[in-house]
């Protein structure tokens, strides 16, 4: 009976920094009308993005 072998674990890559989410001017963002830019792209945030719906269409550059 052949004995089995153990498998190799890969070793696990370093955890990426956080990511540096962009943030609006405050008194820019308040002055923007949303309706004003309509989303084509159809991005939805990311988990753990802090920005708000107003805020990432603001500063998107594909809307």
């Amino acid at each position: 009976m052949k004995s089995k072998t153990p498998k190799v674990k890969p070793a696990q890559a370093e955890a990426q920094a956080p990511i540096e989410w962009p943030r609006a001017d405050p008194d820019a963002l308040a002055a923007f009308d949303p309706g004003t830019k309509v989303c084509t792209m159809n991005c939805g945030p990311h988990a753990h993005d802090p920005r708000s719906r107003e805020e990432r269409l603001f500063l998107c550059t594909d809307c």
